[in-house]
């Protein structure tokens, strides 16, 4: 079965759920702050992915403003993750995110000029806060772990070799929330904050070093170059 359309059955199975759960939040006067678009994958060439030697899922923390504010018609949702990502907009939207995973790509392009490259975004958090910034109230998030718990799913259906969070450490309990107690040590000569390789099953690598927001202040090739070191095929 292809992965869009596993991807597409996945989001279906939770999708009435979760609807009606984010339902009573969008009605609730009381509360001010309402949720964005679950950011909603789709794979631009499955074959091309499936044959490359580099299949890299990046994660970011949260999508805020995705869409538009929350509602129930996932098609157009999809169709948008299609023209900015894989249609390449992030790239021209600029941005310390994106420029900070187009300087990964480049780097490792570098260390492995003959290999090919696919990359996958994502976010650790699928549901950000509409026409706001940062991790979403307690309220949101709560639905989400409740119904749209899909990340470690999604994972399993797309299969890429290496993962980058992207998060910083602050978010690492989330990251806990989607995959259970993960183990994760320092990756030296950096402490255990600033990157840690962590163990995914089924995933070779895995890693999670600081949003590039932080990086960008911080010498951001240091980091990467110790990523990309320890990323042998």
């Amino acid at each position: 079965e292809k992965m869009n359309d596993q991807l597409l059955s996945l989001y279906n199975s939770k999708w009435a759920d979760l609807c009606s759960a984010m339902q009573t939040i969008l009605t609730d006067d009381t509360l001010e702050l309402k949720p964005t678009c679950p950011l909603l994958l789709t794979i631009d060439n499955e074959e091309e992915f499936n044959n490359a030697e580099i299949r890299l899922m990046v994660y970011g923390q949260e999508t805020n403003s995705w869409y538009n504010e929350f509602h129930n018609n996932q098609q157009p949702i999809i169709d948008n993750y299609d023209s900015f990502f894989n249609d390449g907009e992030c790239w021209s939207y600029g941005g310390q995110f994106w420029n900070g995973v187009r300087r990964f790509i480049n780097l490792l392009q570098a260390k492995h000029p003959n290999k090919k490259i696919k990359l996958v975004w994502n976010n650790i958090v699928k549901i950000g806060k509409y026409d706001d910034k940062g991790f979403p109230p307690d309220y949101i998030y709560e639905v989400e772990r409740e119904h749209f718990s899909i990340i470690k799913q999604e994972l399993e259906i797309i299969k890429p070799n290496i993962v980058l969070f992207l998060t910083g450490p602050n978010y690492d309990s989330v990251i806990q929330d989607n995959f259970g107690t993960i183990e994760k040590q320092a990756l030296a000569p950096f402490s255990e904050r600033q990157i840690s390789k962590v163990k995914l099953d089924n995933v070779d690598l895995a890693f999670r070093t600081y949003h590039p927001n932080y990086l960008w202040r911080n010498d951001i090739d240091s980091y990467f170059d110790t990523i990309i070191n320890e990323i042998k095929l």
